[in-house]
C-alpha cells in the first residue's frame, strides 16, 4: 500500500472536494474516483518501472478511499446542522445565475482546467446566439483543478474575459459588483489579466440522496438479495444498480429505497428465503404483500427485523407532511450537473437548489410532478432566457411563460409545499400547442 499511497491521496483529495462542493452522491463520487485511481495506480507503476498493482492491492485502495469518502460526508452532514440559513456556496452559484442572466456564463467546478474551460465556454457562447445576435458579453468560471486547490488551500480563483477585448475589464468590474451584492468578499485588483479571488466559507449543503452514504459495515449486520425492476425506458441509474444483488440492510435502506424512483420496485430476499416487493408510495414505503407503510426515513430497523424474522409494525407509517416533488431533469452543459431521467423524490429546499443548480445551457431542463399529478416544467433557451410551463395532456398543449430564476424558485416551492401550480399569478400566459 505505500506504493499506493501517492495516486491513493490525488483521488482522495479529488472525490473530498466533489463532496465539499455538494457535487454527486456517494456511488456518483466514489466510481468517479475509483476510476481515477485504478487510471493513477497503473500509470504511476509505469512511470517508476515497477510491475501493476495486484488486484488484492488495488481492492485495498478502493476500500480505503470509499471509507475516505464516506468519513467526509458524515463530517460533511454533522457541519451542516450548524449552517446558517444562507451559506457562501449558495450565494456563489446565486450570484452566478444572476450573471447568466445579465448576459455573462458563469460556470462552476468546470472542466479540468483554464484552457478547457474558456474553449467550451467559448462555444456555449456561440449556442446562445439569435437572429437578433448574441446577448453574451463574457464569462466567469473556476475550473476542477482550482477547485480541489480551493479546499486545500482556501481562496477560490476565478477567471474571467470578455467576448470583445475591450471590454474585459468593465466585465471584470460587473462580476466583483455582482459577487459583492450577494453578500461575498472579492478581492481583484482591476486588472482584466489577473484572477478575481473570492472568501469563501466552504460550505454547500447536500440534500436528500446527495447527503446520504452508507456508514460503516457492523458485525453480523443482516444481508439481503436485491433485485430492482424498472418499468421505465431508461437505464437503471447507477446510484440503483450499485447495490443489486447481495447489500447489507443497511446500505440498502439508507442508500436506495429512501428515494426509489417513480414506479420502480425493490424485490428483498432474506437469508430464510421469504421475499417482499417494497415500492415507494410518494412520500411513504409500501410492502406490496402486506400493504404495510413504512417511512423513507426510518426503514432500516423494520426492514432489518423483518430480515432476520421478525415482524413488521403494528402501525402505518404517515405523511410527514413536508413539501416533496418527483424530479426529472437534463443539464446540457459540459461538466454540469448530470441528468437524472427517471424521476426521484426531492424535498422542497432541494427542488429549489435544483432550480438555481441547473446550468443555463440551451435545453437545460428540469420536471417536478407533485402527489397529485401536477407539474411544472423548466428549460433554458437560448439567450439564455428561462422558459416555465405547466402541461396539460389532455389537450395536447402546455401554458408558460419566460421567468426569472427566483420566479421558478418561487413557483417550484409552492408546488412542492402547498402542491397547486401558481404560474398563471406571474401574469399572462402563453399556449404552446404540441
Amino acid at each position: 500500500m505505500t506504493e499506493a499511497r501517492e495516486p491513493l491521496d490525488t483521488a482522495r483529495n479529488a472525490a473530498i472536494a466533489n463532496v465539499v462542493y455538494g457535487k454527486g452522491g456517494f456511488v456518483d463520487i466514489y466510481r468517479t474516483a475509483g476510476e481515477d485511481l485504478v487510471d493513477f495506480l497503473r500509470s504511476d507503476a509505469e512511470r517508476r518501472g515497477v510491475r501493476p498493482p495486484e488486484e488484492t492491492e488495488v481492492s485495498a485502495a478502493l476500500t480505503e478511499l470509499a471509507a475516505a469518502i464516506d468519513d467526509a460526508m458524515a463530517e460533511h452532514a454533522q457541519k451542516q446542522r450548524r449552517w446558517p440559513a444562507r451559506t457562501d456556496g449558495e450565494r456563489l452559484t446565486r450570484a452566478f445565475r444572476a450573471l447568466d442572466e445579465s448576459g455573462i456564463l458563469a460556470r462552476e467546478d468546470f472542466t479540468c482546467c483554464g484552457n478547457c474551460a474558456r474553449d467550451a465556454l467559448r462555444a456555449e457562447a456561440a449556442a446562445h446566439d439569435t437572429e437578433a445576435g448574441s446577448a453574451i458579453r463574457g464569462y466567469v468560471y473556476y475550473h476542477a483543478q482550482e477547485a480541489v486547490r480551493a479546499v486545500e488551500e482556501g481562496g477560490l480563483r476565478l477567471g474571467f474575459t470578455a467576448v470583445h477585448e475591450i471590454r474585459r475589464a468593465a466585465v471584470g468590474e460587473e462580476i466583483a459588483e455582482t459577487l459583492r451584492a450577494h453578500g461575498l468578499t472579492v478581492t481583484w485588483n482591476g486588472d482584466p489579466d489577473a484572477l478575481l479571488t473570492v472568501e469563501l466559507d466552504g460550505r454547500w449543503r447536500r440534500w436528500g440522496r446527495r447527503a446520504a452514504h452508507p456508514g460503516s459495515a457492523i458485525r453480523g449486520e443482516p444481508s439481503v438479495e436485491v433485485a430492482y425492476t424498472n418499468p421505465s425506458p431508461y437505464a437503471t441509474p447507477a446510484w440503483v444498480s450499485h447495490y443489486e444483488g447481495r447489500v447489507t440492510v443497511r446500505e440498502l435502506a439508507r442508500m436506495v429505497l429512501p428515494w426509489l424512483p417513480r414506479d420502480f420496485t425493490a424485490t428483498v430476499t432474506s437469508d430464510r428465503g421469504e421475499t417482499v416487493v417494497i415500492e415507494r408510495a410518494f412520500d411513504v414505503l409500501r410492502v406490496r404483500e402486506t400493504g404495510r407503510l413504512l417511512s423513507r426515513a426510518r426503514v432500516e430497523e423494520p426492514l432489518s427485523r423483518w430480515a432476520v424474522g421478525g415482524v413488521w409494525p403494528e402501525e402505518d407509517a404517515v405523511s410527514t407532511g413536508d413539501g416533496m416533488v418527483d424530479v426529472s431533469y437534463q443539464d446540457t452543459s459540459h461538466d454540469g450537473i448530470g441528468s437524472a431521467s427517471v424521476a426521484e423524490p426531492m424535498e422542497t429546499a432541494a427542488a429549489r437548489d435544483l432550480v438555481h443548480q441547473l446550468t443555463p445551457a440551451p435545453d437545460s431542463f428540469a420536471v417536478f410532478v407533485a402527489r397529485d399529478g401536477s407539474c411544472v416544467q423548466m428549460m433554458w433557451h437560448a439567450g439564455p432566457r428561462l422558459w416555465l410551463e405547466t402541461p396539460d395532456p389532455g389537450a395536447s398543449l402546455s401554458r408558460g411563460r419566460y421567468v426569472s430564476v427566483s420566479e421558478a424558485d418561487e413557483m417550484v416551492r409552492i408546488l412542492a409545499d402547498e402542491g397547486r401550480i401558481a404560474l398563471d399569478e406571474l401574469g399572462e400566459l402563453a399556449v404552446v400547442n404540441w
